[in-house]
């Protein structure tokens, strides 16, 4: 068992003289001192006793040269003992610094510059008095400092972390600004827990990265993600990816997510998270808004970010950590390290090349990689060879390119027309069969241009853009992705980057496009699916079955116009291409209220021989279809009532609320809300439909039932418009789907009672609604139907009269004279006409309805109910009207409140 120690110290050795005599006077003064007896090299392991003896230390007492921060065995040291501290309290109690440097610069983290250090005694005298004050400081601590160890598993890219010197200042700062909410009052704060490393391409912010969340690993025991946006080579693409590994990890968690939205998935991750976790978001790109960005924090504050970018953006509310290339000291230490020589000549030859190259750490590493490899053959002496190296990093990675075998240059190329996310060695070898893959990947790895994560490999831009791209080879490698399953990881990455390769095949660019929209379709992300249309339809030569999927996420999101644009050509073809594509399109030419020719387009049954899932999707958009045109019961036999598919089943409940069956309808509606109703399917798409339907049938006025369902009424209402501000941030706030949900919550406030804010609210949408569906719209239609009862509940009824009668004119040229809501325009008009003197035109236009409803509708439908009950009151005379009790429920008015 180790002794416990008072103090550990911590130095590099060559202050070992100073060390040793600062060493006797703290054992001088009665304190157990720790000091290792044998150096550690950069990338050893921390020996078990080192670790040990830190934890058993109260206090840690660095010799704080300007080598210091250059060995790793320091870093680890004061990194452990600072996270240790902190976890006590304030660091600055149990890390000391002694500098023996004239000023402070080189010592981080910042919080260690100012009293908690002193300078380097000149003697006896000056030694004492620091251990004088060490041993206060040990009294005061008391306990030792522990070990504050993470349980949470590496991540493979940590287990095997690039070769890394110095930089110990950007490690800090990072640190210091994902903490700044814990530091002491003198520092400086910011809101968030994030940071942002800013670099140039090759200087080593992924490195970085890597090194910090490897060294500081311990301050995160909910452990460390690594997310990879590789925003730089398809900036567009980026926030899809960080959605679609978001996702992954909420799988990996046991969550079920499907057809969740990102935000929805962000937010159940967020829940699941039960201690500090650190993620780190690589290669975002710079051009993202300050809002986009806060969509990549993940919404607690139990994790903390750290974005890597390229320029980044002013407007990005985090501390920035700029870096440059490595200075001359730490190009010396890495030129020890790779090639094994401390010669005072070589190591001025480095000096001069890291000055003439800017540091740049890929010029340094290939160069020295390169030397290694020649050291001692009959080659000029390395100061030599140094003093020719190239100090621009195209030229120094051509050259170490173009010395490495065929097959490593044709894994390269492989890896060049694939995409930056990670490659496997299975994908590479299926792509060159028969040539050895392996010893390849060895070779370009041990000259620092490949470096392994696990099980995969990684390729750094800067190689990539150097590499000389083969035709031959895209091509045979769009073929291997074609043939992988879609569960393979980064395939749908791979496939994008492939797709934009003018020499793969406009058929194999579309599939490959096509999986990654039929992926992203399937996991619910609106956002990155539409992005794959986007690319399939600008894309020549693309497959009709290919453009028509495209088309029907153009629908899902609310761009009808275009999806019926990019189907009408196809609406002849053969087969199921042919069915698919006036489904689709007649789809989306009702939504925008273009009936008639949608009628020309819709099929007039499903194919046998279509598959299941598909063809009960086509039964749900026909149904939908006869629903629209208030046929009712030819919808009905459309829909089987035990059909376990959600959507069917939503769709038959919005037929009972029609057809007057509301019991039912709630109780549809309520099953699929209770199936959904956990902690990760709350704001559940299919749950949402499920409330808003719900409210529907809340909303419809059932004078049979004269009384208001009015349970957890406000919350029913907020999730509507929770659910309305989830599709405007995910499709903008113009979205046809958006403004869907927009008038639909302006309807509460009319069933509510609140006509004035009804009133405001309506304002505010209708002119949006006119521009994007049209004044014959059924939406626009129900706005102003709306807008009309709103003011018949503040006994506007000549208000009333100026909006309902030309509505009734189009309604009629638009949806036909037997249409329900045509029919309920009718009632409403010809109650206001009563109520201002106008019976004689009133009464036709009532009888008329009356009789046009009961044809299509049955006896228990609600709106045949108001139909009987409005023409009984034409035979009353008016004043009676004015005094009749349930006037408020014939224009919409189910719960009476305060406006």
């Amino acid at each position: 068992m180790t002794q416990p120690y008072d103090v550990f110290l911590s130095f590099t050795w060559s202050d070992i003289t100073e060390v040793l005599r600062l060493e006797r006077a703290l054992k001088a003064a009665g304190l157990r001192v720790f000091r290792d007896s044998e150096e550690i090299r950069p990338f050893d392991g921390i020996t078990e006793g080192l670790d040990a003896a830190l934890a058993t230390s109260k206090v840690l007492l660095a010799f704080y040269s300007r080598r210091f921060p250059t060995r790793y065995a320091c870093q680890w040291e004061l990194t452990s003992a600072f996270i240790a501290a902190q976890a006590l309290g304030d660091p600055r109690q149990r890390v000391l610094v002694v500098n023996p440097e004239h000023d402070g610069d080189h010592i981080a983290p910042v919080e260690l510059q100012d009293a908690a250090y002193v300078s380097a005694p000149h003697d006896d005298r000056g030694r004492a008095r620091i251990a004088e004050r060490v041993a206060e400081v040990v009294r005061a601590a008391g306990t030792p400092l522990g070990a504050a160890r993470s349980t949470a598993p590496l991540l493979p890219r940590l287990l095997r972390p690039r070769r890394f010197v110095g930089r110990y200042r950007q490690l800090w700062a990072i640190h210091t600004a994902l903490y700044t909410r814990e530091l002491p009052p003198a520092m400086p704060r910011t809101s968030t827990a994030l940071a942002v490393v800013r670099g140039f391409a090759g200087l080593g912010k992924t490195s970085l990265a890597e090194q910090y969340a490897f060294l500081f690993r311990d301050a995160f025991p909910g452990g460390v993600r690594w997310l990879s946006l590789f925003g730089h080579d398809d900036p567009a693409g980026a926030l899809g990816r960080f959605d679609a590994q978001v996702r992954g990890i909420a799988t990996e968690l046991g969550a079920d997510v499907t057809d969740l939205p990102p935000d929805q998935v962000r937010a159940l991750v967020a829940r699941r998270v039960e201690a500090e976790q650190l993620w780190i978001l690589d290669d975002v790109p710079s051009g993202l808004s300050r809002e986009e960005l806060d969509d990549l924090v993940m919404p607690t504050s139990l994790i903390r970010t750290v974005v890597t970018t390229r320029t980044g953006n002013p407007a990005w509310p985090a501390p920035t950590v700029d870096l440059g290339g490595l200075s001359e000291d730490e190009g010396s230490v890495l030129y020890t390290e790779i090639v094994g020589s401390a010669d005072p000549g070589e190591l001025a030859a480095v000096r001069r090349l890291v000055e003439r190259s800017g540091g740049h750490p890929t010029v340094l590493v290939s160069v020295l990689n390169s030397l290694r490899a020649r050291r001692g053959a009959a080659d000029a002496p390395a100061i030599d060879l140094l003093a020719r190296a190239k100090g621009d990093v195209v030229d120094v990675l051509r050259d170490e390119v173009g010395r490495c075998t065929e097959t490593a240059q044709r894994v390269l190329r492989v890896a060049a027309a694939l995409s930056a996310a990670p490659v496997s060695s299975a994908l590479v070898q299926r792509v060159l069969d028969g040539e050895n893959v392996a010893a390849a990947v060895e070779q370009l790895t041990d000259r620092g241009l490949l470096t392994h994560l696990g099980t995969d490999w990684d390729v750094h831009a800067l190689v990539r853009e150097t590499v000389r791209l083969d035709d031959d080879l895209t091509r045979r490698a769009a073929s291997a992705v074609l043939e992988l399953s879609p569960e393979t990881r980064y395939v749908h990455q791979h496939a994008a980057a492939l797709a934009e390769h003018g020499c793969v095949p406009p058929g194999d660019r579309s599939r490959l496009l096509r999986a990654g929209l039929d992926w992203f379709r399937h996991q619910g992300d609106v956002v990155a699916a539409r992005a794959a249309a986007d690319r399939i339809l600008t894309l020549a030569g693309t497959l009709a079955a290919d453009r028509i999927a495209a088309a029907a996420v153009l629908v899902e999101a609310g761009d009808f116009a275009r999806a019926a644009e990019v189907c009408q050509p196809l609406v002849n073809a053969a087969g199921h291409d042919g069915f698919r594509a006036r489904l689709t399109a007649a789809r989306a030419l009702d939504q925008l209220g273009q009936y008639a020719d949608a009628d020309e387009l819709w099929p007039h049954g499903v194919p046998d021989d279509l598959p299941a899932k598909e063809s009960s999707e086509a039964r749900v958009f026909l149904a939908v279809a006869e629903r629209l045109r208030g046929r009712f019961r030819e919808a009905l036999e459309l829909l089987e009532p035990a059909d376990p598919d959600a959507r069917a089943r939503l769709e038959l409940a919005r037929l009972r609320i029609i057809t007057g069956d509301i019991k039912e309808a709630r109780v549809i509606a309520e099953a699929i809300i209770r199936e959904h109703d956990t902690p990760d399917h709350e704001r559940h798409p299919l749950r949402l439909e499920a409330i808003g339907v719900h409210a529907e049938a809340e909303m419809t006025l059932e004078l049979t039932e004269l009384k208001v369902h009015d349970e957890d009424w406000d919350a029913l209402e907020a999730h509507l418009r929770a659910a309305r501000e989830s599709l405007a941030g995910l499709l903008g706030a113009d979205s046809p789907l958006t403004l869907a949900a927009g008038v639909r919550c302006a309807r509460t406030s009319v069933t509510r009672g609140r006509p004035k804010r009804a009133l405001r609210e309506f304002a505010d949408l209708d002119p949006a609604v006119r521009k994007v569906f049209g004044e014959h719209h059924p939406l626009y239609h129900w706005s102003r139907y709306s807008t009309g009862q709103a003011h018949a509940q503040l006994k506007q009824y000549a208000e009333v009269i100026g909006i309902l009668r030309p509505l009734l004119e189009s309604q009629r040229k638009s949806i036909g004279p037997h249409h329900p809501d045509t029919m309920m325009t009718q009632l409403d008009l010809g109650i206001a006409l009563v109520l201002t003197g106008h019976k004689a035109e009133a009464v036709p236009l009532v009888v008329e309805a009356e009789q046009r409803i009961s044809e299509s509708l049955g006896l228990r439908s609600d709106l045949r109910t108001r139909a009987w009950v409005t023409r009984a009151l034409m035979n009353l005379p008016q004043f009676l009207w004015q005094v009749f009790p349930y006037l408020d429920d014939l224009f919409g008015k189910k719960k009476p409140e305060q406006d």
